[in-house]
């Protein structure tokens, strides 16, 4: 253990900061911005596209009783024989209740798979939130120490011999008074 570091610039560590500054942040965003975009993709699928949905089949159950009311009428009559008008827009508006049925359960599956989804997507990046917004700052302290030691150290380093002070075994003797002097 008698090598000795031998720090004469510490700017390659200086510059080495800011680098991982502007990577935090950036993974930071990175991380925030992905995370939202989900999240306002769920919003939009809960706010707008189910109740739309759930309208619409309201909506369309409401035609189809209008329509099966207006062929039940033409089949109660003299003539028991519904016109073909009357059964094809019948059978048009039931197509459409069970295609507005049909969305809005895709939709409660999409929003349940968007969920699982997030949540995974959490979970996987909860490791490289961990260090982006905890262990980085601490490592650029740390950083900042080891700076300002090496600095120190590299300025000790510089120093020339004269300057330093004499080590205790090279100090005159002083002799207390009454020995070694002739008086």
């Amino acid at each position: 253990m008698s090598e000795q570091a031998r720090v004469h610039d510490t700017e390659a560590l200086r510059r080495f900061r800011p680098a991982l500054i502007r990577f935090a942040e950036d993974a930071n965003t990175a991380l925030v911005s992905e995370g939202s975009g989900a999240m306002k993709i769920l919003e939009t699928l809960r706010r707008d596209r189910l109740p739309h949905w759930k309208r619409e089949i309201r909506l369309r159950s409401e035609l189809a009783v209008r329509a099966n009311t207006k062929l039940i009428q033409q089949t109660a009559g003299k003539d028991a024989r519904p016109s073909v008008d009357a059964r094809k827009a019948y059978e048009a508006a039931k197509r459409a209740v069970k295609e507005a049925e049909d969305k809005h359960a895709h939709t409660q599956r999409h929003i349940r798979q968007l969920e699982k989804a997030i949540e995974t997507y959490r979970t996987a990046v909860q490791p490289m939130a961990t260090v982006v917004r905890a262990r980085i700052p601490a490592a650029v302290a740390t950083l900042d120490k080891a700076i300002a030691a090496l600095d120190a150290y590299a300025a000790a380093e510089r120093k020339p011999e004269d300057d330093r002070p004499a080590a205790p075994n090279d100090a005159p003797s002083i002799d207390p008074p009454g020995e070694g002097t002739d008086q």
